[in-house]
């Protein structure tokens, strides 16, 4: 027969350990109404399986075990009903469990389990308004009472007064119980109401730097459109040419606004709006003619010639703008009589492009930065395109992986699973 001491250890760890499962089983589903509405029914209804199967008897023939721990807790965090269903349970494995005093103990399970839940229920409205103290305190004195109530009935069955000694180990085995594991849940779900609020508070911060950083963006183009329009009004007599001067710096400060909203739409949607084959070869082609005047501008040389075949799946225009943020980045950071290169290969059901620039390089501290909201190494930048990149990249089940050392220069290795089309195209061979 096991040792009493080692039966309790082995209930509390039984429903310490159903407990945590509950807990990260909820939080793994958090959308999902079956697993936050029944996650506590399946745990507790264990919990107190296992406690019974692992209880152990002391003389009169009382069983100890923490039974009423699981059901406790299963009763008031799940409702009335799962306080239902785990009673019937109680019942049902002490009638197959049996014991030594037989349909007694069947008897005096079916009355204290259905005594004890109904209690649980009616204490449940309130319960939660109660700060952790009272609801330990309300917890151990219901234990305690039906602790008692269990004694005195077993005794006066066996016409015969228990010793102090199983009085007192009795009593004991479950006010200890109902207080280790009370502190342990409170002290789990307080963890995790902090994890949640700091998650909140993050994102809260974010989005107020976010909004700061659209005001910023935003504001200053439109003080110019608005100083533009107020000259063109004011003096009817400008020359022409300097009137479409004005325009041109009212239509280029526009679009200026609208690649702003552009990059915060893509960041906040960065999913994409149509699924189609894209040819790596022709995104990259089309990448290099938008930032080629850029680069011909800062005399720095962009060789794509050692390009692959290779298809992925994803939104078209996103993916463009995704190399085009990265290659423009690679233009800032070299100098005059730079190169860049740009290689793909495909290596198993991946398709790998490589951006390697020979310009100044970042430290670990700058490179652990990249992608974080309005972090940017250029003075006019808004902060937003590598985070662009990172999310565009995300929604196609890639991954970026940067490499990068100072005053030796920068790769940015894409990784993205090829499509279906380009998998087909890889294993059924050519019929001649």
């Amino acid at each position: 027969m096991i040792d009493g001491s080692s039966n309790l250890l082995l209930n509390l760890l039984v429903i310490l350990i159903t407990m945590t499962v509950h807990q990260f089983w909820v939080e793994s589903k958090p959308n999902c109404s079956f697993v936050q509405k029944y996650a506590i029914l399946f745990t507790s209804a264990a919990a107190i399986l296992l406690c019974m199967v692992f209880s152990f008897y002391m003389e009169g023939g009382i069983q100890f075990d923490l039974r009423r721990v699981p059901l406790w807790f299963g009763t008031i965090y799940g409702g009335p009903m799962v306080g239902v269903i785990l009673t019937v349970e109680t019942i049902l494995v002490r009638l197959f469990t049996g014991g030594t005093i037989g349909a007694t103990g069947v008897i005096i399970t079916l009355i204290t389990s259905i005594l004890f839940t109904a209690i649980t229920i009616l204490i449940r409205p309130f319960y939660f308004r109660l700060r952790t103290f009272n609801k330990i305190l309300i917890a151990s004195t219901v234990i305690t009472m039906f602790s008692i109530f269990i004694l005195v009935t077993v005794s006066f069955y066996n016409n015969e007064l228990f010793s102090f000694k199983l009085w007192s180990g009795f009593l004991l085995t479950n006010l200890i119980g109902i207080i280790f594991v009370h502190l342990s849940l409170e002290a789990i779900r307080r963890n995790y109401l902090l994890r949640m609020k700091l998650l909140h508070s993050a994102k809260i911060d974010v989005v107020g730097h976010l909004a700061a950083a659209v005001n910023h963006e935003v504001k200053n183009p439109l003080t110019t459109v608005r100083g533009m329009m107020h000259l063109l009004k004011e003096d009817q007599s400008l020359p022409t040419e300097k009137r479409e001067a004005f325009f041109e710096i009212a239509s280029q400060e526009i679009d200026r606004i609208d690649k702003v909203v552009s990059d915060y739409l893509t960041f906040a949607r960065p999913y994409p709006e149509k699924i189609e084959q894209i040819s790596v070869q022709k995104v990259l082609s089309e990448s290099a003619d938008i930032v080629k005047p850029l680069a011909e501008q800062a005399k720095i040389q962009l060789d794509i010639s050692s390009c692959c075949l290779c298809h992925v799946s994803g939104d078209h225009s996103k993916f463009v703008q995704a190399l085009v943020n990265i290659l423009k980045n690679s233009i800032d950071a070299s100098t005059i009589g730079g190169q860049i290169k740009v290689r793909t290969e495909i290596k198993e059901d991946l398709c790998i492009i490589s951006i390697k620039d020979n310009g100044a390089g970042m430290s670990e501290t700058i490179l652990g930065k990249l992608g974080e909201p309005y972090f940017t190494m250029t003075g006019n930048g808004t902060g937003l395109g590598m985070m662009v990149v990172f999310r565009i990249i995300e929604s196609m089940n890639g991954k970026i992986n940067i490499k990068s050392k100072l005053g030796v220069g920068t790769e940015v290795i894409l990784e993205i699973p090829t499509s279906t089309c380009e998998k087909m195209k890889i294993m059924i061979p050519k019929v001649v």
